[in-house]
């Protein structure tokens, strides 16, 4: 892995990030010309994670950028989690900071032209190309690109309340007429269409993981899952204070096969919780992991984080922390943490 910093921000890259890179370019062969396309791609990723970061810098954070396969990702590590103002602005942020580096590298080649065939040329067109198909392709309005965030900011500035089930069914739908169009006018894109068939699993598991997540105050079944899950916690807690992990078990199982997403990620956190006290860290990671997957709360990454932690992998343990925050855990209650405040 590439390590380094960007003024105040830590950079990391993955191997991967290369290896897509050269996939992406493939038909430029392995000359001087998937070089500059490497470098295109790197310096273009990184010019937009960089917007993200930027904003995340104004509004308080301390954001780190990581390139990873086919794309980047910016934690912002916000203080606390952002509004659906603030959330729109900084998904923003990184498709026109693309659209700034391609808007120089145009005014660039306007004042200054290049010889036509030389790596300049080729170079510098490509800036242009890829920070315009960069930038379009993050403002589809799928999540998790930048333009479904930025729909999910919309919509829960307009439900009041939280939408994540609604914006992933969307996104699968937007999906779907994504690959309809590319077959319909660009034939067979295997990169396109693989991407366009994982954000449409992705987001059909999201939202059925999320069904019941966000329900009405007046919906008997939704209460009737909140108290479920409040009695199986207690049961478990009364039971971890008796020492009788077994009876603590039980009580997290029966949860997890009541029926229903919310109940089943809560048993599994509830399962992950018992397994970190009894000190089986690794149990406890997977669980943690797999309930996370379910419905992704801040609770089920902090568990995940603790047992990673103790398990020695405290690089694993990092990202968990990261997930936390992203799902609305505290910085300020991470960085108190006598466990995980290195981390954070």
């Amino acid at each position: 892995m590439l390590r380094f910093r960007l003024g105040p921000f830590p950079v990391l890259v993955y191997p991967w990030f290369f290896i897509s890179a050269v996939l992406l370019g493939s038909g430029l062969g392995f000359g001087w010309k998937m070089l500059a396309w490497i470098f295109v791609v790197f310096v273009s990723v990184l010019a937009h994670e960089l917007g993200h970061a930027l904003v995340g810098r104004l509004y308080g954070g301390r954001p780190e950028i990581r390139l990873e396969a086919f794309g980047g990702v910016t934690y912002p590590q916000l203080r606390e989690r952002p509004g659906p103002g603030r959330q729109f602005i900084l998904s923003l942020a990184g498709p026109v900071a693309g659209l700034v580096l391609g808007a120089l590298c145009w005014m660039v080649v306007r004042a200054l032209p290049p010889a036509a065939g030389t790596p300049t040329a080729f170079t510098m067109s490509q800036f242009i190309l890829v920070s315009v198909v960069w930038a379009g392709f993050n403002l589809v309005p799928m999540l998790p690109l930048d333009g479904g965030q930025m729909m999910l900011a919309v919509l829960e500035w307009l439900r009041k309340k939280p939408s994540v089930r609604l914006a992933s069914w969307i996104s699968a739908a937007v999906a779907v007429v994504l690959a309809a169009s590319v077959l319909r006018f660009w034939g067979a894109d295997f990169i396109v269409l693989a991407w366009c068939a994982l954000f449409a699993f992705q987001n059909i598991a999201r939202a059925r993981a999320a069904t019941g997540v966000e329900p009405s105050q007046g919906d008997p079944a939704a209460s009737l899952e909140r108290s479920d899950i409040e009695r199986a916690t207690d049961e478990a807690r009364a039971a971890l204070s008796r020492g009788d992990f077994n009876a603590a078990i039980a009580a997290a199982e029966k949860l997890e096969s009541a029926g229903g997403g919310t109940s089943q990620a809560a048993g599994l956190r509830l399962r992950a919780g018992i397994e970190l006290a009894r000190g089986d860290y690794e149990a406890a990671a997977l669980l943690a992991g797999q309930s996370f997957s379910l419905f992704p709360t801040a609770d089920a990454a902090v568990v995940a984080a603790r047992a990673n932690l103790r398990a020695g992998r405290a690089e694993r343990a990092r990202n968990w922390v990261r997930r936390a925050q992203e799902a609305g855990a505290s910085l300020g209650a991470l960085r108190s943490d006598p466990e995980l405040a290195t981390l954070a």
